[in-house]
């Protein structure tokens, strides 16, 4: 059975990265925190396969060459996203853009949800989108 692939949790506030990290452990096992895309790429690079999970910062900052790079879905999750932050970071190639919710409860539904669109198949080591029945 190959690993479990990680999530890449691209976060640079303390705050923020402590919290994700704390729910996503909750849900998988192998989560890896970097502070920005390009740490990211790095990881991506050297074999790291799943899901990119990017925070507030690193949305407003990524860049259509990086998230190619990256190789592997990026979504986003911020609190507090303008309409133009949602824009600019599809045309980058975010696969998709979530609100986090301010509740704790909240917050673990929503990365729940995100990981099994995400989920990890028994076939490889990519996640893949779930299928719908």
């Amino acid at each position: 059975m190959p690993p479990q692939p990680a999530v890449i949790l691209v976060e640079d506030s303390p705050y923020e990265s402590a919290l994700a990290y704390v729910a996503l452990t909750r849900e998988i096992s192998s989560v890896v925190q970097v502070p920005d895309l390009r740490e990211a790429v790095r990881l991506a690079s050297g074999g790291v396969r799943g899901l990119a999970i990017l925070g507030q910062r690193a949305i407003r900052r990524a860049s259509n060459r990086q998230l190619r790079a990256l190789g592997i879905p990026a979504v986003g999750i911020g609190t507090s996203l303008s309409e133009a932050d949602d824009r600019r970071a599809r045309a980058a190639g975010l696969r998709a853009l979530y609100r986090r919710p301010r509740d704790w409860k909240a917050y673990l539904d929503l990365l729940g949800r995100v990981l099994a669109e995400w989920r990890v198949t028994r076939t490889d080591s990519a996640l893949r989108p779930a299928r719908s029945s």
